[in-house]
């Protein structure tokens, strides 16, 4: 084991969030919007039926983010039950407006503590629109965070950007890349971080059909 590893491998415990045997990687928000199978905001009714090793809820979704096509309509969710393999327990008996960002399994929503799960009213109006429209686009890009940040930062490759926080404090919530910007390619093929314009941006809108023209109007046109 040389000595760069072990100076480190403290650096990359910080990283990480342990609970218990529970270890989760700090992602970028758009990460893990990308990594996820399935997005949504919901409401957290109650608990479900719960098993010897998941614990459900009942789920009210307001607004679907990302899903893939043809997956039944989801009225539950499930994390496992064990704290230890980073299962997520409800602390109240409601939680309303809830982001989930999750993974499908058998058609059913899943999720642990490693994954995003947050208020959506706590989230910056970047981050919202970055989960509602724009996250999508930079998904062929990666972002890495810099972990030897006491020295200079590695030059990141043509589908990469490097994530940098002061004094290597990384936090989801803290910093200009994580609150209000996003990765994306750029015209020359290169991923670069660029700051989310929630005030001139335009939300996608699918156009109204072709109008038809009959014989009738063309002949009063």
């Amino acid at each position: 084991m040389g000595p760069a590893f072990l100076l480190a491998f403290p650096l990359l415990l910080a990283l990480s969030t342990p609970c218990d045997a529970c270890e989760c990687k700090i992602q970028h928000p758009q990460t893990f919007y990308c990594m996820s199978d399935i997005v949504i905001i919901g409401n957290i009714l109650e608990h479900g039926r719960d098993t010897a090793l998941k614990r459900s809820y009942r789920i009210n979704i307001t607004q679907i983010l990302k899903i893939p096509k043809k997956i039944p309509p989801i009225t539950s969710v499930y994390t496992p039950k064990d704290w230890g393999s980073c299962g997520y327990e409800v602390r109240t008996s409601q939680q309303s407006q809830l982001l989930i960002a999750g993974y499908l399994r058998k058609g059913a929503l899943y999720f642990t503590r490693c994954h995003m799960v947050y208020f959506w009213y706590r989230l910056t109006d970047e981050q919202r629109l970055g989960f509602q429209e724009l996250y999508k686009n930079g998904c062929k890009c990666q972002i890495q965070p810099c972990l030897l940040c006491w020295r200079h930062c590695p030059q990141p490759d043509r589908r990469e950007c490097v994530w940098r926080q002061k004094d290597c404090n990384y936090r989801i919530w803290n910093g200009d890349q994580s609150l209000y910007s996003m990765c994306a390619p750029r015209p020359d093929g290169h991923c670069g971080w660029t700051r989310i314009d929630i005030l001139n941006y335009h939300r996608e809108t699918t156009p109204p059909p072709p109008r038809q023209t009959t014989p009738e109007m063309l002949y009063i046109m």
